[in-house]
């Protein structure tokens, strides 16, 4: 009785050290968030008509601001003044709010980082955690509350030119959003009515694009900057080189931005774009293959692709953006790992190579185990939501292809809808809320593995090899 109680014991001080420090921490922090928030969207002084809506949307709603999602089962033009700027609280709380938390929790005296903190920080903020962790992330805070400023105060003077009476609480509301990756726009038709103004959307872009590099990348840009400027001032200091991880990252962005705007520019020149003059077709190409990945802003109605182009948006909103940023989705590491492991042959012996460097085996598994996971789960998702709408889809009021759209954009936390949001059914936006939770710290939900028994065991033991069929 004594040896099964103890086993018992075991198993549980086990299972706690495994999910009871960095994940359970930020799992604790979004749901206190989620539900102080969705309390507060409650009260009728956040509303124009001072009537609050139902709790499932005021829950979605702050869900979808907390993940930096976008998704809105109502219309964003119901808040008033106050409603949005308790929204874009919440925006900057899931955002870079989660890393103050972080920097705080770490930072507390005699505070030890466990295993599994350590790998969560590292996943979500910064790869150093060995060192001076607490103020290279309150130097990541600091400079990304700057180009927050900078975008807002820039926003502000465009829409003022534009004669909008609220520039420029819209313009520092429209920064946050952007840099967060929220998607959120305080307008009922997103962005629609400034699909034409270039100055506009480029700063959007700008900020969306560097609010996705990631907070490693940041930190590694920073140093890059700052050691330059010192050695051609002063000619001291240290060289500091572009870690692999960033000129991965830079590649990526570079390529998910200008090879998708090219095709969108050639699917939807007469057809969703085919209203616009040339330069607006250009910006708008560039800005939906820079906002599917998990921004959520829209210039053009996304029900007005074409199935191709729609189908693309469906892929650069599973990619998602950078590991460590605001961003969720698959991240495009992991799939730029996949893809170059994929094309290695049996010829190619030893580590895979990139930029002259080897890249460890446990790195590789890892991106292969968070693509199949992020492919189960959105099949889960979608099996999910077509269940929990069958009735809506043999009525003809949602399509299939809808909410596969819809669920992608939610674990992508992309924001970019087909129009359904506000006709689906109360389980199927708890369902969503799940999926933006899950896209959101994907890093922790996809990447979390529990060691099963043939798995301890196999450290001891060695089985005989046995070859299978594959391909």
């Amino acid at each position: 009785m004594k040896n099964d109680l103890r086993k018992f014991l075991d198993r549980g001080l086990h299972f706690r050290e495994r999910f009871s420090s960095g994940s359970v921490n930020i799992f604790i922090y979004f749901v206190v968030i989620a539900v102080v928030g969705s309390g507060l969207l409650q009260l009728p002084i956040f509303y124009r008509d001072f009537k609050p809506i139902h709790y499932v949307d005021t829950l979605f709603t702050t869900v979808s601001a907390l993940c930096v999602t976008g998704l809105c089962p109502i219309d964003i033009e119901k808040f008033n003044m106050g409603g949005l700027a308790l929204l874009m609280l919440i925006i900057e709380l899931g955002g870079l709010g989660l890393i103050a938390f972080f920097s705080i929790y770490i930072a507390l005296p005699a505070k030890r980082l466990s295993l599994v903190s350590r790998h969560v920080v590292k996943d979500f903020f910064v790869s150093d955690v060995e060192t001076n962790h607490v103020n290279i992330v309150k130097q990541i805070v600091i400079y990304s509350l700057l180009i927050q400023l900078l975008g807002g105060i820039f926003l502000a003077c465009i829409l003022e030119e534009n004669c909008e009476p609220n520039y420029l609480f819209f313009g520092f509301f429209l920064s946050v959003s952007a840099f967060c990756n929220a998607g959120f726009a305080p307008w009922s038709d997103s962005l629609h009515h400034l699909d034409s103004d270039i100055p506009f959307n480029s700063v959007i872009i700008f900020l969306v694009i560097f609010g996705g590099l990631g907070f490693t990348v940041m930190q590694d840009v920073i140093y890059w900057c700052t050691t330059r400027i010192k050695r051609f001032l002063f000619g001291t200091g240290k060289k500091h080189e572009i870690s692999l991880h960033s000129k991965i990252v830079f590649v990526m962005t570079l390529f998910l931005v200008l090879i998708p705007s090219v095709i969108y520019l050639i699917l939807e020149w007469n057809n969703a774009f085919k209203d616009l003059r040339f330069p607006s077709k250009v910006m708008n190409a560039v800005f939906q293959s820079v906002t599917c990945r998990t921004a959520g802003f829209e210039l053009v109605g996304e029900g007005s692709f074409t199935p191709a182009g729609t189908f693309l948006s469906e892929l650069l909103m599973a990619i998602g953006g950078n590991p460590g940023s605001m961003a969720g989705g698959i991240k495009t590491t992991t799939v730029f790992l996949v893809l170059c492991q994929s094309f290695k042959t049996s010829a190619d012996v030893g580590y895979l190579s990139i930029f002259h460097r080897d890249i460890d085996y446990s790195d590789t598994d890892k991106a292969s185990s968070v693509l199949l996971k992020a492919i189960i789960f959105i099949g889960i998702v979608v099996f999910a939501l077509l269940l929990s709408e069958h009735s809506s889809i043999m009525a003809g009021r949602i399509s299939s292809g809808d909410i596969t759209f819809e669920a992608i954009s939610a674990i992508g936390t992309a924001g970019l809808t087909r129009g359904i949001t506000p006709l689906l059914n109360p389980l199927s936006k708890i369902i969503l809320i799940v999926a933006m939770y899950g896209g959101r710290t994907g890093v922790i939900t996809l990447s979390l593995s529990i060691p099963m028994k043939s798995q301890m065991l196999k450290r001891f033991v060695d089985y005989p090899r046995e070859q299978i069929l594959v391909g």
